[in-house]
């Protein structure tokens, strides 16, 4: 495989726009087993993993290294990138690959195509082991670190475990069972350790955010915002536990501890967390960090801490287009665009649509180009020094989520009268007629599972909503056909290959 092992500790500077500027010194062994040589990477200093970790500042710096594995780990970009455009957002029916670039691998994950040797499935899982490493190699010195104060100390470690669990929770997600290391390892040891069985990577990883709860803060202070809150822990185990009572877990006993969870954070609603009165509030990068409960953090700049989301969904506009800049895109509206069925699935007068897909552009000679691309994560006006430096923060996880999750809950309760009011918050703020709490249940499971797609579209949401809602092989083999595609799907397809490389080193059994 392509991950390396460094022993030695280089230099990686990172620029977050709350939690300040560092340059973050770790010694970030991978504990992965490496078909290349080793690579050493020899920073002037030479700090090494015996003299590392040794401090509370050094610890601070490390956990800051965590956060920043979401932020550019890859050529390709981040966890935004990577797991929520690419793998999820783009495997949907929201996206249609309507030609194929031998230099991107969009067209196969959207037409089914993608295969162990698919770069994007490499990065996935090379993006979230290497999060998990940093954060093992913390976990295991931290207790020897004396520290002024022994609350800080318990937040770093309550921040990495919760990191260390939503990485492994991406994995689940993408590929099933994975290997479970919780501390670092040789990459001789890393080889020996087997495939986990999804029920038990589920106990470890809600029983790690459990565990992270009480070291969280409920806010920070303006310096220290964008690190995992209270609120982000219950709504990430709210998601978690959500995730686990439908397919292919199906644990029944998780719906109540979902909800448990998401109440939990929806008590906190003006204290804890905000809902944002206007939709297009919540994409703006002056607004970072107020209204979402957990978001991977963006700066421009020059600083390699932007995002690369922008460019991959919206066109390479011309100069009296207002969404112009002269960095240009990566997007082919000739390639990869927006599906009709997702534009169709906003009703009539939404707000969100305008705020989030847009169907004209001014090219760049000119004339008007009819296309169907996002826009959500784009802003007027943002001087960058490259096409992968936009400074807004993407969203993991929204308070709307919540709220529609929640809802989600109480109708599978049988409380569906309930529900309808934390539907219909988000669906007054859009501009839309409320749904009447006379409402039955399964029109209201439709109703939701609507909302759901056009409140989150362009935001990796909705793959994993027909995943677990087990509906994604009716639902994509019905695109396939509408738009004569030439395949269709089981629910073999709902998970990712393993990377033949892993096969090839560690000799794991293949995915169906």
């Amino acid at each position: 495989m392509k991950t390396v092992h460094n022993k030695n500790t280089p230099l990686f500077p990172l620029h977050f726009k709350t939690l300040g500027k560092a340059l973050i010194w770790g010694t970030l062994t991978f504990g992965m087993l490496s078909c290349e040589k080793d690579l050493m990477l020899e920073p002037e200093n030479n700090i090494t993993q015996t003299s590392f970790y040794t401090t509370e500042l050094q610890i601070s710096q490390a956990v800051s290294g965590v956060y920043s594995a979401m932020v550019n780990s890859s050529s390709r970009g981040g966890f935004d990138v990577n797991f929520y455009l690419l793998a999820s957002e783009v495997r949907s029916n929201n996206f249609n690959a309507i030609s194929q670039n031998g230099n991107r691998d969009y067209y196969a994950i959207n037409r089914f195509q993608d295969t162990s040797s698919t770069e994007e499935v490499e990065i996935l899982w090379e993006d979230a082991y290497q999060l998990i490493s940093y954060a093992n190699m913390i976990l295991e010195r931290i207790d020897a670190v004396p520290f002024a104060d022994s609350a800080t100390k318990e937040q770093y470690r309550s921040e990495t475990r919760f990191l260390r669990a939503y990485a492994y929770f991406e994995l689940m997600r993408n590929f099933g069972k994975v290997p479970l290391i919780d501390h670092p390892v040789t990459p001789e040891e890393a080889v020996s350790i087997p495939r986990t069985d999804l029920a038990s990577l589920y106990d470890f990883v809600t029983s790690e955010i459990e565990a992270s709860v009480a070291g969280l803060k409920n806010v920070y202070d303006a310096k220290n915002k964008g690190r995992v809150t209270k609120s982000a822990a219950h709504a990430m185990l709210g998601r978690i536990y959500l995730t686990g009572n439908g397919y292919p877990l199906n644990n029944g006993s998780y719906l109540q501890k979902a909800k448990s969870h998401l109440d939990t954070v929806i008590q906190g609603e003006g204290q804890f967390v905000t809902f944002a009165a206007n939709y297009a509030d919540l994409f703006k990068s002056a607004n970072d960090n107020k209204y979402h409960v957990f978001e991977i953090q963006h700066i421009n700049g020059g600083l390699s801490q932007g995002s690369y989301l922008p460019s991959y969904v919206s066109p390479n506009f011309g100069i009296n287009d207002p969404l112009y800049n002269p960095q240009g895109s990566l997007f082919s509206a000739a390639e990869l665009g927006v599906s009709q069925s997702l534009i169709n699935a906003y009703e009539t007068g939404d707000l969100r649509r305008p705020l989030t897909i847009k169907t004209q552009f001014i090219a760049q000679n000119g004339q008007v180009d009819n296309a169907n691309y996002f826009v959500k994560f784009r802003e007027p006006g943002i001087v960058l020094t490259n096409r992968y430096d936009w400074p807004i923060n993407f969203p993991i996880i929204r308070y709307e989520d919540v709220l529609l999750m929640y809802a989600e809950v109480l109708n599978a309760e049988g409380n569906t009268a309930a529900a309808v009011p934390y539907v219909n918050k988000i669906r007054q703020r859009a501009g839309l007629t409320p749904l009447s709490t006379s409402i039955s249940g399964s029109d209201f499971t439709t109703a939701l599972r609507r909302e759901r797609r056009v409140e989150f579209a362009g935001e990796g949401v909705y793959w994993h909503d027909l995943v677990r809602w087990n509906i994604a092989v009716a639902v994509i083999n019905q695109a396939a056909a509408d738009l004569n595609y030439n395949f269709t799907i089981t629910t073999n397809d709902y998970l990712y290959q393993i990377p033949l490389s892993q096969i090839q080193v560690a000799g794991y059994e293949q995915n169906p």
